[in-house]
């Protein structure tokens, strides 16, 4: 029987927003504000924003509100006075927290489409990041496309969150002749460093907890020649009670990198750090995902059970690697490689 998070993935849409959606005012961009992040300024807590079709710049969000674009036909596009998640790294909305605070919680993004493609070390002026955010909490991102990006959707030590129905393309890196980081589609990780809150990566305030990833599809390549670390499809790192159910995830070989393609990755290890953050992730529920057409299907990283606590899988499609082995029903097993992951936090 499945255990009760995957039986509340599966039901219905928890509301995020507060009671007072019910008295929420509407902005519209571009007839009322000329951007969206003119809008989200003079947006109270709990008010929708709906956003026309055409190009558009993104926006920081420093307080819960429903962002709404018109699907295929609302871009997000790279510009001068995009969010930077750090110097010279564009996204398309950013919730800014730290020390386990963000006032963005609660925040709704659904029907736009968050434009990358060809961002690289030599070109940052189309989206690094789609949706970034650290701390914050009830976050819905829904039926959104993002094209190229060297994450899609980030998650820092946030809790609550329902990333559904989102499609990823072109899902690319920065290949280490300038940056280092990213190859990761969704991310669902602790808090570390200085943004961190007291209590070290044992503590919850720095863990993310009970976040929900369902029906996305992901896909994209390791760059020709790289070996420096590996994509991943969906990164857990360090995160707790995360149910990952029924995505579609094609992070394809590309013979002339040793780089691997992961569908899924489960660790405790990142960032070129390292250090391994204890406790590692827990409670993990991993089922009916479709990653054959992945290098390699779901990978739980680590050793002596330090990701395996209470992991639960069933029914998904591709290779399965545990601890590095792969997992052969009635068959010889093969030690693997480790695995790596780069994401920027």
């Amino acid at each position: 029987m499945l255990r009760t998070t995957l039986l509340t993935a599966l039901g219905c849409c928890v509301g995020l927003l507060s009671a007072t959606a019910a008295h929420a005012a509407t902005l519209r961009v571009p007839a009322q504000y000329p951007t969206i992040q003119a809008a989200v300024d003079a947006a109270a807590a709990g008010d929708r924003i709906r956003v026309s079709a055409g190009d558009f710049c993104g926006a920081t969000v420093t307080k819960p509100v429903s962002l709404e674009g018109r699907r295929r036909r609302t871009r997000i596009i790279g510009c001068a006075t995009s969010p930077m998640v750090t110097t010279g790294l564009r996204a398309g909305f950013y919730l800014p927290g730290s020390k386990g605070v963000n006032p963005a919680s609660g925040t709704r993004i659904r029907g736009f489409v968050f434009d990358g493609q060809g961002v690289s070390n030599a070109n940052l002026t189309p989206l690094s990041f789609g949706v970034f955010a650290r701390f914050a909490s009830d976050v819905r991102v829904e039926r959104n496309r993002f094209v190229g990006t060297v994450q899609a959707i980030t998650n820092t030590a946030g809790d609550r969150w329902s990333i559904k129905h989102n499609r990823i393309q072109q899902l690319t890196l920065f290949d280490c002749t300038v940056r280092c980081s990213g190859g990761d589609g969704i991310i669902i990780s602790l808090a570390i460093g200085s943004l961190a809150a007291p209590g070290g990566t044992s503590a919850a305030i720095n863990r993310p907890e009970d976040n929900i990833i369902v029906g996305n599809a992901i896909e994209g390549t390791p760059p020709d020649a790289f070996s420096t670390f590996s994509m991943a499809g969906v990164l857990l790192l360090s995160a707790d009670h995360t149910t990952v159910l029924s995505n579609r995830l094609r992070l394809r070989d590309n013979p002339t990198a040793s780089a691997k393609g992961q569908g899924i990755l489960v660790s405790n290890t990142c960032c070129g750090l390292g250090t391994t953050f204890l406790p590692g992730s827990r409670f993990t529920t991993i089922a009916f995902n479709d990653a054959r057409r992945s290098e390699v299907g779901i990978v739980i990283d680590g050793s002596g059970g330090v990701n395996t606590e209470g992991l639960f899988l069933r029914g998904n499609r591709g290779s399965l690697q545990i601890e590095g082995v792969e997992q052969l029903a009635l068959a010889k097993a093969r030690v693997l490689s480790p695995v790596l992951a780069q994401p920027e936090l």
